[in-house]
């Protein structure tokens, strides 16, 4: 755990912010991390730069272009004056960056601050085994911004040797419950009227889900639409329409049996998973779903959901504008809206797995000032500085008319939104360029997203068990198992048999390992 004499300040301000009210109701996200700091922060950023001598920091960065943007140079020119530095960034060709870095390390020849994938990344592990990176503990009280936007899980995760040493600065990823997006114009047309907070039940959902099929919600006179439009996901599996809703929320505290901790999805005692898998298969047996679900990837579904063959997809609500947007380039009447789904109890949760993070910047041993470095990131998260990040730099991105930012269209910006992120401000990923109504609706659902979330206790943890070659075989009857179960080849009740395998292939020790990892994270 982070050391308290050290972050004390720090963690009460985080930890007051963090609070996940899932049972708080219309907050709308109003308390947001995003709008702490303030001049105290960026004058405490900045005080050790005032009358300091220049110094040049290296920083090898993962980009998708390799040079900056004309657009963007004004960002870290100023930077650059407040903080007194010179940077010089290495950034090789984003399809072969984990090579370079790999080699950058193996050689020798570093820079001050290196970005690694993740904090589970094997790099990054050997990097701080290696001594290449170094703590950045000390330095911590001097960087309120960082402190500020950062998620105190993302600080456990990156305590990589669980001995209260920090090996880095996360590159925060906004934590989200994500819902649905929905083909409103279909809701009015079916009779469906969906609460102001836009929060339904699942039978809603699923009455929802029924009329968009059976009822002709686009009044062509023709059955030819589907409730819901899913798709393979990286892993080319299917994912459940619902999950946390019935209980899922990945690893937590147990109520008892055999291990401390435990996620529903390997808990014998339990039948919430099974619940999970028995809602997909009615929904594919009932025919809610688009039959092409089981062979087409994102983006193809995304496509159908735009030529109205289905009326709800899983989606951020950031997204919500540009799919109604698109929508209507083919038909007028397209108006997109959101859906949150509660559980049963009532209540908005929903899991987030990993550690709030979104890849890592690490402190080498070769800097020389290794303050003045990870001031550079602080700076960024300052108010000056994330105002820059989040809405770009007047006159290059955008003119000011009558008060309000008027954007300029096709005005690239490969590195300012890939630094630095703050914990909670969702956003952050709205574009700027959208109507201000459409921006404050979607930010109302954005907000609510983040503030129902609820973390799963792994952090991201692989078991080492999982490496196993009988674990790794097992992998794939687990997979073809679990899809036929969803798409009705398959009882519900086959996964017990399933599990009992799963135990039997390594996933006892797999469960063990587990509970041993969270216990050294309480």
């Amino acid at each position: 755990m982070i050391e308290k004499g050290r972050r004390t300040a720090g963690i009460g301000l985080v930890a007051g912010m963090l609070v996940l009210s899932a049972c708080s109701g219309g907050n709308n996200g109003n308390d947001k991390v995003g709008d702490t700091g303030g001049a105290e922060a960026n004058a405490a950023a900045n005080a050790g730069a005032n009358g300091s001598e220049q110094v040049s920091i290296k920083i090898m960065a993962n980009f998708s272009a390799a040079d900056m943007a004309a657009s963007e140079k004004p960002i870290f020119d100023r930077l650059e004056e407040e903080l007194n530095v010179k940077l010089e960034f290495i950034v090789p060709p984003a399809t072969g960056y984990k090579e370079q870095l790999q080699l950058s390390l193996v050689s020798g020849d570093y820079a001050d601050l290196v970005f690694f994938p993740s904090e589970t990344d094997e790099s990054f592990i050997n990097a701080v085994n290696d001594g290449v990176l170094v703590p950045i503990n000390e330095y911590l009280d001097e960087l309120p911004n960082i402190q500020a936007h950062t998620y105190d899980i993302s600080w456990e995760a990156l305590e990589t040797k669980r001995d209260g040493d920090i090996y880095g600065v996360p590159r925060t990823s906004v934590a989200r419950n994500d819902g649905f997006i929905v083909r409103e114009d279909w809701l009015d047309n079916v009779g469906i009227e969906v609460p102001e907070n836009r929060e339904v039940t699942i039978d809603q959902f699923t009455d929802i889900l029924r009329k968009f099929t059976f009822d002709d919600p686009d009044g062509n006179g023709k059955d030819d639409t589907y409730g819901f439009g899913a798709f393979l996901n990286g892993s080319k599996l299917i994912d459940p329409i619902l999950s946390s809703q019935f209980g899922n929320l990945g690893w937590q505290k147990s109520d008892g049996g055999e291990f401390d901790f435990m996620t529903p999805m390997y808990d014998r005692t339990s039948d919430v998973y099974k619940e999970v898998l028995a809602y997909t298969q009615m929904a594919f047996k009932e025919g809610l779903v688009d039959p092409d679900s089981a062979v087409i990837d994102r983006n193809t579904s995304i496509d159908r959901f735009k030529r109205g063959i289905s009326g709800v997809r899983y989606e951020f609500a950031g997204n919500a504008y540009g799919a109604e947007k698109g929508g209507k380039e083919l038909n007028p009447e397209t108006e997109i809206s959101y859906l949150f789904i509660q559980d049963r109890e009532g209540e908005l949760k929903g899991v987030s797995y990993g550690t709030g993070t979104w890849g890592v910047w690490g402190v080498t041993a070769a800097a020389e000032h290794p303050q003045r470095t990870l001031e550079v990131l602080d700076w960024l998260l300052s108010d000056e500085g994330w105002d820059m990040i989040k809405f770009g730099v007047e006159g290059q991105h955008f003119n000011m008319e009558d008060g309000q930012r008027v954007y300029i269209d096709d005005v690239e910006s490969p590195w300012r939104k890939n630094i630095v992120r703050r914990a909670n401000d969702g956003d952050f990923f709205i574009s700027p360029s959208h109507p201000s109504e459409e921006r404050e609706k979607m930010r109302k659902w954005v907000d609510r997203s983040i503030e129902t979330v609820e973390f799963s206790l792994d952090q991201g943890f692989i078991p080492p068990a999982s490496k196993e070659p009988s674990f790794q075989d097992f992998k794939l009857i687990w997979d073809e198992t679990i899809t036929k179960i969803m798409i009705g080849e398959l009882p519900v009740d086959a996964f017990d048999d399933l599990l009992d395998q799963w135990y039997a292939k390594g996933g006892q020790a797999y469960v063990e390992q587990m509970n041993e990892y969270i216990a050294g994270t309480q």
